[in-house]
């Protein structure tokens, strides 16, 4: 079903006044556009939303659903928290380290994490939905936030924690 809103975009639109945290992300994960890419090969990093529609070769209502989506799912993603241990023990509360590039040998990086990619994926996103909250940590913010993202669109309660 297409999205009939009315959007306060257009090709010109700066995708800098879009609001995004991790814009590269979104560049690289939804457009297929990675920026450090496009550099190496001479081409421009787009800059408006008519810019990412002319490299990806995307129509402009497609741009916009996805600019949709990723302003909903990333409402509200961080939550402040005081200390991950004390918020792990939080009934509903799962602390999950999304680092990709975990073997049996890792260490979580919280010792109340549990290692997402260590285990059956399959298995446990069921169990990540019953969880009123679950707080990704990875090696970057930018991959614990890419992380989060991808796991809200599957109706998992995902949050960025915010230590002090």
């Amino acid at each position: 079903m297409k999205n009939t809103t009315i959007r306060p975009w257009s090709p010109e639109t700066r995708l800098d006044t879009l609001g995004f945290e991790f814009l590269d992300v979104i560049l690289r994960e939804r457009f297929l556009l990675p920026p450090a890419e496009l550099k190496k090969i001479g081409e421009n990093v787009p800059a408006t939303l008519g810019e990412v529609s002319r490299l990806s070769g995307m129509p402009y209502e497609e741009i916009y659903n996805v600019i949709d989506e990723c302003l909903d799912l990333g409402r509200d993603i961080w939550t402040d928290i005081k200390d991950l241990g004390e918020a792990a023990g939080v009934e509903g509360t799962i602390i999950v380290d999304m680092r990709p590039d975990v073997s049996f040998e890792s260490e979580p990086l919280h010792e109340s994490a549990r290692l997402f990619h260590m285990q059956n994926p399959s298995t446990l996103l069921p169990f990540l939905r019953t969880c009123s909250r679950v707080l990704v940590i990875s090696n970057s913010e930018e991959h614990a936030w890419s992380a989060a993202m991808a796991l809200r669109k599957m109706s998992i309660n995902a949050f960025l924690p915010r230590l002090p």
